[in-house]
């Protein structure tokens, strides 16, 4: 019998979104090694991202805001990274979040054992 969310924790809610979202990422992966070709509709449809974030990430740096496909002529637009400097002290902050209808399915699946948790 299901539990009702209001008797749950909200941390373990959070970490169950968390660990949907990086399913639904490694399901994304599969998809795109398993579907052959490059322009198929199918392919694209599962495994186009959206992506934004603010930081640096290698070969985006900055805010990072588009849609990243893997077949796409090009890059997500990019501005400079958020950076504070106290001399003595530098941070760069960053995140940067991507999303794909994989990710979301991951999510829906992994709240649907989440309802079952005691």
């Amino acid at each position: 019998m299901a539990i009702a969310l209001k008797e749950k924790n909200f941390w373990t809610l959070v970490l169950v979104v968390i660990v949907g979202i990086i399913i639904g990422s490694y399901f994304n992966s599969l998809i795109r090694a398993l579907i052959p070709g490059e322009n198929n509709v199918v392919k694209t449809f599962f495994t186009t991202n959206v992506t934004f974030g603010v930081g640096d990430f290698g070969d985006r740096k900055g805010i990072v805001v588009g849609v990243d496909d893997a077949n796409a002529q090009r890059p997500p637009r990019t501005l400079s990274p958020l950076m504070l400097d106290l001399s003595a002290i530098k941070f760069q902050l960053g995140l940067q979040v991507s999303f794909s209808f994989m990710s979301v399915a991951g999510v829906f699946l992994s709240l649907y054992f989440f309802r079952w948790y005691r």
